[in-house]
């Protein structure tokens, strides 16, 4: 007998915690195969500093660039969760830290958008990701 995937009956609003927690754990212990997992295989993910990267494999590579880097990612806080049908988005708030010079971490605040689509499987896979960090006001 077929086992049935556990994420069938899952609905969007129910799997957007754990997908964040467990994109960000895959992140942080520098995961990138793991992380990039969570993204449809035609998925695009904008970020502030570089043009889009398009495709699981080359949002893998940049995943993994940021991780080597020392980024690290802290809870995401979702704000607005919605979906319809086979479509989901969230947006909220995020912290992140990255080393200075010295090795000291420095935290930043950023924002993202991201849009999911809900798989064969039931699963949800991010299509559209988008992460932007916050400019700092100038003193």
């Amino acid at each position: 007998m077929a086992r049935s995937d556990p994420h069938q009956a899952e609905t969007f609003r129910q799997a957007i915690p754990r997908l964040n927690l467990e994109s960000i754990e895959a992140f942080n212990r520098g995961d990138a195969a793991t992380c990039a997992g969570f993204y449809a295989e035609e998925a695009t993910l904008f970020l502030a500093d570089r043009p889009p990267v398009k495709g699981r494999k080359a949002i893998e590579a940049c995943l993994k660039e940021l991780a080597e880097s020392g980024v690290k990612l802290m809870p995401i806080e979702g704000g607005e969760i919605v979906s319809s049908g086979d479509l989901g988005c969230c947006a909220g708030t995020y912290l992140f830290q990255t080393p200075s010079e010295s090795g000291a971490a420095v935290t930043g605040t950023g924002k993202f958008v991201t849009v999911f689509k809900q798989q064969r499987d039931g699963s949800w896979k991010a299509v559209v990701d988008s992460f932007f960090a916050n400019t700092e006001p100038e003193t």
